[in-house]
């Protein structure tokens, strides 16, 4: 094995990220991981172990990074229908001009290995349990604000919300349009007991 030469660990796993997040596992070849990272695959295998290894912890990077985010968005605004289409409103966007336009690297990654891959699966439903908690929270002070009813149960619409978000994040790889988009989180927010 190589010897791990010292590197911006953050930096290389960021990179790495927009490798597997552009390409999928299978796709990102380790001469490109090496050509994007600055590492060499002796460094790459000594501090990481391997490419999967490389790859688990660059997934927990992403899904830490979007977590914090994801409940910064929800959680800014005291009003709950406010902060979930802030969140949807910014997801969009990062759909059609961001890194978002790739889907996401979790769904991605769930749709890639078909959950044989026990460490992913793993950290795949922590990472929705998180937006579920989030979600669910908006939810609970639009009720509590009188922006939806109070029959409406949190933790029901909260799961609705996270399969919309997941299914937007596969349709963002066939590059809809805001219309197709806007409309989708419209007909969510119709659902779930918001008024238009």
């Amino acid at each position: 094995m190589g010897r791990v030469r010292n590197f911006d660990r953050d930096a290389v796993l960021e990179s790495a990220v927009d490798v597997f997040w552009e390409r999928g596992y299978d796709g990102a070849g380790m001469q490109e991981i090496c050509r994007v990272t600055g590492l060499n695959p002796g460094s790459v295998y000594a501090a990481f172990g391997d490419k999967h290894g490389l790859f688990i912890e660059a997934l927990k990077s992403y899904m830490a990074s979007m977590s914090r985010e994801t409940i910064a968005r929800l959680n800014s605004n005291p009003s709950g229908r406010a902060g979930i289409a802030d969140y949807y409103a910014a997801l969009i966007e990062a759909m059609l001009d961001g890194k978002r336009r790739w889907g996401c690297l979790v769904t991605n990654s769930i749709v890639e290995f078909a959950m044989n891959d026990p460490q992913i699966s793993e950290a795949f439903q922590l990472h929705l349990a998180r937006l579920e908690t989030a979600l669910s929270g908006a939810i609970e002070r639009a009720k509590q604000a009188g922006e939806l009813s109070r029959d409406v149960d949190a933790a029901e619409a909260a799961v609705f919300l996270v399969c919309t978000t997941q299914g937007l994040n596969v349709l963002a790889k066939t590059r809809p349009s805001r219309r197709t988009l806007e409309a989708i989180t419209r007909h969510a927010f119709t659902a779930v007991g918001f008024k238009a």
